[in-house]
């Protein structure tokens, strides 16, 4: 083959190669056959270095899903502890979201870059994200699956308890559940093509009206050696009467809180009075069973120092009101 003549077929491959990596890729019109919608989530993100545009279509991609931004209003039990405290709400609420949001960035690690294309005119990088739709609806689906052996369980423990205070541990756990099952069912929905989802084992409202009677149900037992007062005995049944628990007699006692309170004063070289009440105690099951003990201490500072030690004991008592609803729920995790 004479020298002329390849050089002829060099120019022309060049030439070809160049209108190739020139040709706009189909993905940038909203559609393409080698990703079709059917088989995979994508995202397209464009920017003007190469590593910026591969990060853009990623975080695009997972903007898609629910989970990243679980809605804050619409948490069961979120919405019925705040009754109660509006701290242990928000933590509940910060504690599903972060178990949801684990859950899908391990979904996520599917999310490839399938191509990476750049405009010469331009300069820009234009980078496609792609997630396999049926790999991650499996993933979601076996979650999805998970939760609702978990509801129905708890369900079924509750139904069959005895005690008001097992009953409603159960249905709390339940109810957590459903929190975690809802934008993960949504997902699920984004990714199956189909968009089938199981039905729910309970609705959130059946859950819900068992929650209320349970907790309604409960006869609490207060005793509080130091509580000479009676300020944290007030605090713990204000802030436990709004989940409809009551007092009741010694013979009626589903649970007991039993312990000391202490105060202490100091003054720090300022205007302010400062108090700190602590208390020392146990929660009891009728019969006797110890659920939990614990040491539980809250600081209060105020310019009249009588002021300070009645809102160190009220905050005392919310605290402690707060610790029995928790040691009540995580009951429910250990089984029976």
């Amino acid at each position: 083959m004479g020298r002329s003549r390849i050089s002829v077929l060099l120019i022309a491959a060049t030439v070809l190669v160049s209108a190739c990596a020139q040709k706009r890729p189909d993905w940038l019109s909203g559609s393409s056959q080698k990703y079709p919608e059917a088989t995979y989530l994508s995202a397209v993100a464009v920017d003007t270095t190469r590593q910026a545009a591969v990060d853009r279509a990623r975080a695009e991609l997972a903007k898609v899903f629910s989970v990243q931004l679980i809605s804050r209003d619409t948490a069961s039990e979120a919405a019925w502890l705040s009754r109660l405290d509006g701290e242990l709400a928000e933590e509940y609420r910060q504690v599903v979201q972060n178990d949801l949001i684990a859950v899908t960035d391990k979904i996520l690690q599917g999310v490839r870059i399938a191509e990476i294309w750049q405009d010469e005119k331009s300069g820009e990088f234009y980078a496609l994200a792609v997630l396999d739709r049926l790999r991650m609806a499996r993933d979601l689906r076996i979650r999805v699956d998970e939760l609702d052996q978990q509801i129905a369980e708890h369900v079924r423990l509750g139904d069959r308890a005895e005690s008001p205070v097992r009953k409603l541990s159960h249905y709390m756990q339940a109810l957590e559940a459903l929190d975690r099952r809802r934008p993960l069912a949504a997902d699920l929905r984004i990714a199956d093509p189909s968009g089938f989802v199981a039905t729910l084992p309970y609705a959130p409202a059946e859950v819900q009206g068992r929650v209320e009677e349970a907790a309604a149900g409960i006869h609490l037992g207060i005793d509080l050696e130091g509580d000479r007062r009676g300020i944290v005995k007030g605090a713990v049944v204000r802030a436990l009467a709004g989940l409809g628990m009551q007092l009741a007699p010694s013979w009626e006692q589903d649970i007991v809180m039993d312990g000391r309170v202490e105060i202490e004063e100091y003054e720090a070289g300022d205007p302010w009075h400062w108090s700190v009440a602590s208390a020392q105690l146990e929660f009891r099951e009728k019969g006797g069973a110890v659920v939990d003990a614990l040491r539980v201490s809250v600081r209060e500072g105020s310019r009249i120092a009588e002021r300070s030690r009645t809102m160190a004991l009220e905050g005392l008592g919310r605290q402690l009101a707060v610790q029995l609803v928790e040691r009540i729920a995580s009951m429910g995790i250990a089984g029976p």
